[in-house]
């Protein structure tokens, strides 16, 4: 069986990967805009925090001034004092300014910009509506700062507005920090999460695999019998798989062993019926030469022949007792029951065999048998005993039907044939009869169907035949066409054996 290209384990480990590295990516995103509100808002706080204490050190210092406790001179170097001392305090304050209500500078970090007016959008809305004003700004370069604010009053008197822009620099530095850190956090989860993953795969995956071996040891042999491994109880879904497994291995066993026993019963019960069709044309070839020995004895035993005499005889007695020798050992070789044993045969001798067997009955009928072997024919691995017994009982049904259907002598032939198909062997076993009807055709191979009289056949010839080459892993088919030798065309039935060279026993 062919191994699929990706095992469950490494399906679990194509599904677990993209799964861990999406929600770890999602689990990480979220994470990091939730850092990112939380350190607006943090910025945003201490910013309108600096800006309100500032403010109310501002108002002071105005209502000191109207109060006469302080002078121009002194609130402006008050101012210039407090916003230098605070900027080096708080880095990220990168402007600090004091407007009066015409929108005036009053103080300012950038001394460049004293006594200018702030038209700025913030500073014009916060002068206007007397409420404090915050909002994300840009520079120029690009740099995001927090414009903030906050208006210098107490209840309905008012002095102008405070406010500072507040960069957010830091911020974006200390977030991007932080997503170097979750990367890194999540390339290290994911890589030492990859081994844990695949042994915890490869736990998960060992039963099954286990079982999978034990269902291709069977699958790939084609046999039931196979012993299994030994594979650990368990209590779950696996468990009740290899229960169920088992379980129909046992079935299977058992129902293959019956088969078995079935097959050879039906084997040797057709091998039988052969064997008695056989008997008859046997009985003539031993009674043949055994007239010939027991006269040559006789002769022998009455003496008064001469030496030369006497060696004719002698060869006369010992080539018939060889030739019964042979034509019972053919018999008994071709009825003894025995199991498929493959081996490499020569169709030249299995052909010769075959033909032995089946003289009598051909030469009564006067057919003519002729044979056809293709040169340089690969070896094949087959049961010689087995595909015999198929070959005589195709000849022995055209012997048969050459006698019902009354067919002139002359026209009488058999073809004999073995040539290459392909990869395979093929064995063909064609005649010169009427051949076999369309209606008959499709049921020739099913068990018991004949179209013999009772006394001439079982209907069991041609369905063990079959068997036996499937056993072989090869077919056995009735063929259309009229294949031709010698001038002869051989339209009857045509009979095909097709065997795979590679077939190993």
């Amino acid at each position: 069986m062919k191994r699929p290209f990706l095992g469950m384990q490494g399906k679990i480990m194509l599904l677990a990967v993209p799964f861990i590295v999406i929600f770890v990516g999602l689990l990480s995103l979220v994470t990091l805009e939730r850092e990112k509100g939380f350190a607006l808002e943090n910025a945003m706080q201490q910013a309108i925090g600096i800006a309100r204490s500032a403010g109310l050190l501002f108002t002071n210092a105005r209502i000191y001034e109207e109060m006469g406790m302080m002078d121009s001179a002194g609130i402006s170097d008050y101012l210039e004092f407090f916003m230098a001392d605070r900027m080096q305090q708080e880095p990220r304050i990168r402007a600090f300014m004091v407007i009066n209500p015409q929108g005036q500078v009053l103080a300012h970090s950038d001394v460049a910009l004293y006594g200018l007016v702030d038209s700025g959008q913030d500073t014009q809305q916060a002068l206007h509506t007397k409420t404090m004003q915050a909002a994300r700004r840009k520079t120029a370069q690009g740099q995001e700062y927090l414009a903030v604010r906050v208006p210098l009053a107490i209840g309905s008197k008012f002095w102008g507005v405070c406010g500072i822009d507040f960069s957010l620099e830091k911020m974006h530095a200390d977030i991007r920090a932080l997503q170097q850190e979750i990367i890194i956090v999540g390339a290290v989860f994911l890589f030492f999460s990859l081994p844990v993953i695949w042994l915890g795969g490869r736990h998960f995956v060992r039963p099954v695999r286990r079982l999978t071996q034990a269902i291709n040891a069977i699958t790939v042999r084609g046999d039931v019998h196979t012993p299994l491994p030994a594979l650990p109880a368990r209590d779950d879904e696996i468990g009740t798989l290899q229960t169920s497994f088992f379980w129909m291995i046992t079935r299977l066993r058992a129902a293959e062993e019956q088969r078995q026993k079935d097959i050879e019963g039906i084997v040797q019960t057709a091998k039988l019926a052969t064997v008695g069709q056989l008997a008859s044309g046997v009985a003539h070839e031993i009674n043949n030469p055994l007239g010939g020995v027991i006269l040559c004895f006789n002769n022998l035993v009455e003496g008064g022949m001469d030496e030369n005499m006497r060696r004719q005889h002698e060869q006369v007695i010992t080539q018939g007792l060889e030739k019964i020798r042979v034509i019972v050992k053919e018999l008994l070789h071709f009825a003894r029951p025995a199991p498929l044993e493959i081996g490499e045969a020569d169709v030249q001798t299995l052909f010769a065999h075959c033909l032995a067997l089946a003289e009598y009955p051909l030469t009564r009928q006067g057919v003519r048998v002729l044979r056809e072997i293709e040169p340089n024919l690969p070896a094949v691995r087959l049961d010689a005993a087995k595909m015999g017994q198929v070959l005589v009982n195709l000849l022995l049904n055209a012997a048969q039907a050459f006698e019902t259907q009354g067919a002139d002598a002359a026209g009488k032939a058999v073809l004999l044939r073995a040539c290459r198909d392909g990869e395979r062997l093929c064995l063909m076993v064609a005649d010169t009869g009427k051949g076999i009807s369309s209606d008959h055709a499709a049921h020739i191979f099913d068990p018991f169907f004949t179209t013999k009289a009772p006394d001439k056949g079982t209907g069991l010839g041609l369905a063990v035949s079959r068997n036996i080459v499937v056993q072989h892993g090869g077919t056995l088919t009735l063929e259309l066409g009229a294949p031709q030798a010698e001038g002869i065309v051989f339209g009857g039935a045509v009979f095909a054996i097709r065997i795979p060279f590679s077939k190993a026993g």
